[in-house]
């Protein structure tokens, strides 16, 4: 005689089965892609050529398949590529195939696929091993870059003029664009590449040294004028040039009856096998004769 089934083993069984299917549905969890220290809605911006660090997280519990890139006419499936310069221009090593998490760096791809200015788009798609498929779009504009304006003269004929300028010395050398000054430097430190600027032999020059903020505070010739007024000369000024060391410094140098105003941007000190290279390179500022 069959007996039958009771109404609360039935449904101990269903709850069972929802139970695990349950848990079987929350583990096939979809792939996820996640824009690193950035925000995917808004076009990120950067120079062509320099562009910075573009990072982008991939997460997938049941192990990536598919981890497609397309950017134009490019397009490459980094799970499954076997071309190394494809995986160098995200950042990877490997391909990513049945991995559960890898993170992109589009930074390479960037400053060497892209040469125009304009507004690019990056498409991803990642696939599981269960065929779950998420798609993300990234949006980036890169530009070149713009060159600092230069105060030029209007109606004010006394105001001070800026331009760029590059001090550079190869061993023992002449030194590269720095007779305009009336400048010359002996190098005093090895260790430090500390350089001793001075007064070009046969010129009348002399120096005074100035806060870093006189140069974008001093404007016009009279003001320039006032602050060099009752300032000790001094007949060199001593830099430390490794590393960067002298960015910021700011000085004058009077050549004659023209004023320069120096500041340093950058500075660097390599060895190479005809010397050591120092190269000093910033702005100067001038404005013709001070009274």
């Amino acid at each position: 005689m069959m007996m039958k089934p009771n109404i609360c083993t039935v449904f101990l069984v269903l709850l069972g089965l929802f139970a695990i299917f349950g848990v079987a549905a929350a583990d096939s969890k979809k792939p996820e892609i996640t824009a690193q220290g950035f925000s995917a809605e808004l076009p990120q911006k950067g120079l062509i050529g320099a562009y910075p660090r573009l990072r982008v997280r991939i997460e997938a519990v049941d192990r990536i398949e598919k981890l497609v890139i397309k950017e134009r006419s490019y397009e490459v499936d980094l799970a499954s590529t076997r071309d190394k310069y494809n995986l160098y221009l995200f950042g990877l090593e490997n391909p990513p195939r049945s991995y559960r998490d890898v993170t992109l760096n589009l930074q390479n791809y960037i400053n060497e696929k892209i040469e125009t200015e304009g507004e690019y788009e990056f498409e991803i798609l990642v696939a599981d091993g269960n065929d779950n498929v998420v798609e993300k779009k990234l949006f980036l504009h890169v530009h070149i870059e713009v060159p600092e304006k230069e105060p030029t003269i209007a109606e004010d004929t006394r105001l001070l003029q800026a331009e760029h300028f590059t001090l550079q010395r190869i061993g023992t050398g002449p030194i590269e664009g720095a007779r305009l000054f009336g400048i010359d430097w002996k190098n005093i430190d090895n260790a430090n590449v500390q350089i001793r600027i001075s007064r070009l032999e046969g010129s009348d020059s002399h120096l005074v040294v100035l806060d870093e903020s006189d140069f974008d505070n001093l404007q016009t010739i009279e003001q320039l004028t006032q602050r060099v007024t009752g300032l000790e000369k001094t007949e060199a000024v001593v830099l430390a040039t490794g590393s960067n060391r002298a960015a910021g410094e700011v000085f004058l140098v009077i050549n004659g009856d023209k004023h320069y105003l120096l500041k340093i941007t950058s500075s660097s000190a390599y060895p190479s096998d005809r010397g050591t290279i120092v190269t000093v390179k910033g702005y100067f500022k001038t404005g013709g004769t001070v009274e």
